[in-house]
């Protein structure tokens, strides 16, 4: 199993700053989302809703891994125009965001390791299929992850404190003005690391002759006729960026070979 974790750093804004993006999005002091936001989307196209929440981002070396292929980039960056909740990213958006009435606006950049070379593992809990496995994320078995992790941390409070987003950033939330040290920073990445949704590796695709592989090059579970598998989890390497595209193509590439049709002439 790989994933592509991700810590984060999140500060409270200033009075003048423009209000955040979850704000404008909800009826205020209530749950409930704001009409207007709907009706701009549905009447001029705009708005809030036309955003995914974190579409601003960068994708840098900063080095503390060892790539795959070539000198590239190993970290990821992305904006959202809201503060986060908690310092878990995921349970922010899943769990605090739907119960939480006041929602203090902010600003938040998430720090994710593009190329992580940590790997997790996903195994059987009991012989019943009801009962959930046991999945270990394995972030941060590379001492080299976690090294890029804290530089990738350090990274987003350095543009945090530059113009033009130092203006509008008021005091840091997550992980704190007294997390300083480079140990505090790992610490703080251990204790919060979550995923960036793109768990990929689980049935590996490979050579029969390959102990780790799961499926062949035509997806089929290997040892079975009628089984494929055709999603992210054939992934053997975890790829540089986000996973969505390459799932989709696996997923037509499947489609293909179902149905039998030849390959289209470049």
């Amino acid at each position: 199993l790989q994933d592509h974790p991700a810590c984060l750093v999140s500060v409270f804004s200033t009075p003048d700053a423009p209000a955040s993006h979850s704000s404008k999005l909800r009826v205020p002091g209530t749950t409930i989302t704001n009409p207007l936001a709907a009706a701009r989307w549905l009447i001029r196209k705009d708005g809030p809703l036309t955003s995914p929440g974190c579409d601003h981002g960068a994708f840098l070396k900063l080095g503390g891994t060892t790539p795959t292929v070539g000198d590239v980039a190993d970290t990821q960056l992305r904006f959202l125009a809201t503060k986060s909740i908690t310092p878990d990213g995921m349970s922010t958006i899943a769990e605090s965001y739907k119960t939480m009435k006041s929602l203090a606006d902010g600003f938040t950049i998430q720090t994710v390791l593009a190329r992580p070379t940590s790997k997790g593992r996903v195994a059987l809990a009991s012989s019943d299929p009801f009962v959930k496995p046991k999945i270990s994320t394995g972030y941060f078995a590379d001492d080299d992850d976690l090294n890029t992790m804290v530089a990738a941390i350090k990274t987003a409070r350095t543009l945090l404190a530059q113009d033009p987003l130092a203006k509008y950033a008021g005091p840091e939330e997550f992980p704190g003005a007294d997390v300083t040290s480079d140990a505090d920073l790992a610490d703080y990445a251990r204790a919060t690391a979550h995923t960036a949704n793109a768990i990929v590796g689980t049935c590996k695709l490979g050579k029969l002759d390959d102990p780790l592989a799961v499926v062949d090059n035509t997806l089929h579970v290997i040892g079975t006729s009628n089984l494929r598998v055709c999603d992210s989890s054939v992934m053997p390497i975890i790829p540089g960026g986000q996973t969505a595209s390459s799932t989709i193509a696996i997923a037509e590439k499947a489609a293909d070979m179902i149905a039998n049709k030849s390959p289209v002439a470049a």
